[in-house]
């Protein structure tokens, strides 16, 4: 399972900002990192991964950025329609 469904307000959730989110992110998903390699860190999900390299020492940023990036991955064109039209954004 890749995307578990958990209610979240998408206009306030920001897990590259804020501590809670991340953590809600990682913890529904099963997102997980590695080090690959010296300033690097990658997010792994076993189907899929991501590396960024760690920028001034900060682990827990780059470890945001790997998994907002590994879960916006899974996301396709429906997945938008459907969050759209479900929020009133349709638009043409």
């Amino acid at each position: 399972m890749r995307i578990a469904w958990v209610p979240v307000n998408l206009d306030q959730f920001d897990p590259l900002n804020s501590r809670d989110d991340l953590i809600k992110l990682l913890v529904e998903t099963g997102i997980s990192f590695s080090r690959p390699r010296e300033g690097d860190l990658s997010a792994e999900d076993g189907d899929g991964s991501v590396e960024v390299t760690i920028k001034n020492s900060d682990v827990v940023t780059a470890a945001a950025r790997a998994a907002c990036a590994l879960a916006a991955s899974w996301i396709d064109d429906n997945d938008v329609q459907a969050w759209k039209v479900a929020t009133g954004r349709f638009t043409r």
